[in-house]
């Protein structure tokens, strides 16, 4: 909401008589630069008309600060929520030398309800005030949610890309060992080392295929297989035994089939098979790498594009659980960074409903985030995932092993602008945008229940018949 003097609703100026009634009742106060007229979560704050000089209003939003309104002479600020009792949503910081009038809330209380010009004025303001704060937070927080979400797909796409970037550099060093073995070859293979080879090859492919990208040992064992191999290499006297060991055994191919392979095509030929039979291993290796990375690479795209709802109809019928696993892969950085279990109990008979998938999504987005920030460093993490029916509704819960949530706070969770976390950490938002969405939008429901040890958010859903119409 930066300043903008012809946007009357927002900031429009006190009249002469206006003025002359809150001056009967109020306190002209100096002002100096970086003087806090009022803070965010203060609890007793005052109506703050500025007479010279301007009041910058800002709000914490994650880890940024927000700019609200710049107040210049003749208008006010700190009404949005004083008249309720609530507490400030933002903060009102001078931003020169200048005098502005303060009005206590129980002195403005009483004018409005006395004086017809300050309640014209100060109640149209503050209306419009709060919808245009509230739709600017709930943006900012929709783009702060939007930030994580991208800081972890960054992260997810940046490991499969490297691995591909990794393996398309070591392709290219292969062929340049193996050219050079071509050019240095003396003779041809004779049929049965190039059958050999063949089987070998096949062999290794077969393995890596059924591995899906999974190591063949586990790191001691492939250790122990490459000590093996070298020591075997060395004694046959095979060149550079330290560098094809590592290839050969993540091949499968330990002393006891070196020896079957010695003995079919004579010992004497080993030193010029072996190191042309590492190369196309290695390369076969380095192609799986690269195609498991970009396999990977495109999973992760296919999951953006499911979670967005990309190219499709905002209002469609959808599987909740499509929804629900393509939030998981958005938010797998976190599971794994929390050593957080994921339990699945879906029920797959579950009738589709007919909903705005990617507001779903973000439902699901903030309880699951929720949920793994409630469990951060938590032993034994655990995240619940169930679905399942009740007469003509499709219920999703979403349930943490945390350490719950106390009632004073239960009482309040839904509210807007309300959080538990530090000033700066949280819009206090994430929760109220569910609670919208799920009721507004799709006539549902969504309750907590929470007690040491088990906190579960239901989420309630009508599955309209066919033709329904979704609220806009």
């Amino acid at each position: 909401m930066l300043h903008d003097p012809n946007e009357t609703s927002l900031f429009p100026r006190l009249t002469e008589e206006a003025l002359r009634h809150m001056r009967e009742v109020g306190e002209e106060v100096e002002t100096k630069a970086g003087d806090v007229l009022f803070a965010e979560g203060d609890q007793d704050y005052s109506l703050f008309v500025v007479l010279d000089g301007e009041i910058r209003v800002t709000k914490r939003v994650g880890n940024e600060e927000t700019l609200l309104a710049i107040h210049e002479p003749g208008e006010f600020s700190g009404e949005i929520s004083m008249l309720t009792g609530e507490p400030a949503i933002a903060t009102g910081t001078a931003v020169g030398k200048g005098r502005v009038l303060r009005l206590a809330p129980d002195q403005l209380r009483r004018l409005v309800a006395e004086c017809q010009p300050v309640a014209r004025v100060v109640l149209g303001a503050m209306a419009s005030r709060t919808m245009d704060v509230d739709a600017q937070i709930r943006q900012q927080e929709k783009m702060a949610a939007l930030g994580k979400l991208s800081a972890g797909l960054a992260h997810e796409l940046n490991n499969p890309a490297a691995a591909a970037g990794r393996s398309a550099g070591q392709i290219r060093d292969s062929l340049r060992c193996l050219q050079s073995l071509i050019l240095e070859q003396d003779r041809p293979f004779t049929p049965e080392e190039r059958q050999v080879m063949i089987e070998v090859q096949r062999e290794a492919l077969s393995a890596i295929a059924e591995r899906d990208g999974k190591p063949a040992l586990d790191p001691m064992a492939q250790s122990d297989l490459e000590d093996a191999l070298t020591g075997w290499l060395e004694e046959h006297e095979i060149e550079e035994a330290w560098r094809l060991a590592p290839t050969l055994a993540s091949a499968g191919l330990g002393p006891e089939r070196l020896d079957a392979i010695a003995e079919r095509i004579g010992g004497d030929n080993l030193g010029c098979i072996l190191p042309w039979m590492e190369g196309m291993l290695n390369l076969a290796e380095l192609l799986d790498q690269v195609e498991q990375s970009t396999s990977r690479i495109s999973e992760l795209v296919a999951a953006i594009k499911e979670y967005s709802y990309m190219d499709q109809a905002p209002q469609q019928e959808i599987d909740l659980h499509d929804g629900l696993e393509s939030t998981l892969k958005m938010l797998a950085h976190k599971l794994r960074k929390e050593e957080i279990e994921v339990v699945r109990e879906y029920d797959r008979g579950l009738s589709r409903v007919c909903a705005y998938g990617s507001e779903l999504n973000q439902v699901w987005t903030n309880l699951i985030d929720n949920a793994i920030d409630a469990m951060k460093g938590q032993p034994g993490a655990r995240l619940t995932l169930r679905t399942s029916r009740e007469r003509d509704d499709a219920i999703v819960d979403v349930i943490d092993n945390g350490p719950g949530i106390p009632e004073d706070v239960r009482k309040k969770i839904f509210d807007p602008f309300f959080t538990t976390k530090a000033v700066g950490e949280g819009s206090g938002l994430g929760l109220d945008i569910a609670r919208r969405i799920v009721k507004t939008r799709h006539k549902g429901e969504i309750r907590l229940e929470s007690k040491p040890g088990e906190t579960c958010f239901e989420v309630k859903l009508p599955i309209p018949c066919a033709g329904a119409v979704m609220a806009g």
